[in-house]
């Protein structure tokens, strides 16, 4: 497999605010996972459990051990002496879209966002020191593989120094933590704190579109079923299963884990097009207008979900979708070139070219390079110049 050799980042220390309640939605007691039949899939026999993930062999161990109480790291706070392993294990880590156990990440030096956390609450909890997790956007990595849609998601991770008892028990703990990821963007934007439970939901979650990906999707079904056992309002999970009951064309299955997935607070709008999708397909023109009505008021907490969903709508042709979905994401983040220049096309394909230079005008406010000035300005020029033709003409 081809892979992206890059240096890892690992982020000065920063003073990082930590709110002393989860940022998760609290999950009502009458509120639960629907209990629907799976006799259609079939039970694999080698799902991992939690600790194999975690797991690290006794040389690795013993290596971090000697690194980290060495009288080289004496000096140094705890979290800092597990910076400093990683920076020296990994600075060459190759980052590839694949999720691997903690001892293989270790042992070859690979793997994806994930895979770096793994390893990171791997070694920490050797020597307890707390972790902590946040969600952040970034424009994502989007390809097709058998007609699947598949866009990246990412987990920056913190290594906390230990508390000050003094402090303990305040609403908010200003607390310094260093920080775990590969290189950041200008354009990344931070989500939220996510507990541990939800960090676990997201591991067994990729490991169901991998297999998911390999045509497995027994295994992307049973997976997808462990993560909610971590989290059960994890709604990409509860997406997961939805999809597999709708491929089995068990319509009322996979509508009873559509309904709930609408119900929890962060019904992402990847679930709500996927039920529009089977919607369409059950021809209930009654849902399909419910859940087409969710989707345009829907403020997801991730903007670059609607850039995945605008190129997909594209890609079928669904161009007042893509027009919509582009109109979404540019509310949040207008500095992003692409879906500029995606919109202003998809008015000029149907000669709304007042549209599309006012949206040119304002793109050029976000354009700091100077090639991408030139680009802009360009198109600018050949759009006034298209209208005034236009109106000499009428």
């Amino acid at each position: 497999m081809d892979f992206t050799r890059i240096v890892l980042l690992l982020v000065a220390i920063t003073s990082q605010s930590c709110v002393l309640h989860n940022a998760e939605q609290q999950f009502p007691a009458s509120l639960e996972p629907p209990v629907t039949s799976m006799v259609l899939f079939q039970q694999p026999a080698d799902l991992p459990e939690l600790d194999q993930l975690f797991y690290l062999n006794d040389k690795q161990q013993q290596d971090f051990l000697n690194y980290f109480h060495s009288s080289a790291q004496a000096t140094n706070p705890a979290e800092q002496r597990l910076y400093n392993y990683l920076q020296n294990k990994l600075m060459y880590f190759s980052y590839e879209g694949a999720n691997y156990p903690a001892q293989v990440a270790l042992d070859q030096f690979r793997g994806n966002c994930m895979t770096l956390a793994l390893l990171t609450s791997a070694l920490a909890k050797l020597v307890n020191i707390e972790v902590g997790y946040k969600v952040i956007y970034q424009e994502p990595l989007i390809d097709y593989k058998d007609n699947i849609f598949i866009s990246s998601n990412h987990i920056r991770t913190y290594l906390y120094k230990t508390a000050d008892e003094s402090k303990q028990g305040s609403l908010i703990l200003q607390r310094a933590a260093l920080v775990i990821d590969y290189f950041p963007e200008n354009t990344d934007l931070v989500g939220k704190n996510i507990s541990p439970n939800r960090f676990y939901a997201m591991l067994y979650n990729n490991l169901a579109a991998d297999a998911l990906l390999l045509g497995d999707s027994d295994s992307a079904f049973f997976l997808s079923q462990k993560a909610l056992k971590q989290d059960p309002t994890y709604t990409p999970a509860v997406n997961m299963i939805a999809l597999m009951y709708h491929r089995k064309n068990a319509f009322t299955e996979a509508m009873q884990w559509f309904d709930y997935g609408m119900q929890l607070q962060d019904n992402q709008v990847t679930l709500l097009t996927n039920y529009r999708d089977l919607a369409a397909k059950m021809d209930n023109q009654q849902l399909l207008e419910k859940i087409n009505q969710q989707i345009m008021s829907h403020d997801d907490d991730n903007p670059y979900a609607w850039l995945a969903l605008a190129i997909d709508a594209e890609r079928n042709k669904q161009f007042s979708h893509a027009k919509l979905y582009y109109k979404k994401l540019l509310e949040k983040a207008p500095y992003l070139h692409n879906a500029n220049l995606a919109l202003v096309r998809l008015y000029v394909q149907e000669q709304n070219f007042r549209a599309a230079q006012k949206l040119v005008e304002q793109a050029i406010n976000y354009a700091y390079e100077p090639e991408r000035l030139q680009l802009y300005n360009t198109k600018l020029a050949a759009l006034k110049q298209h209208r005034k033709t236009i109106q000499q003409t009428h």
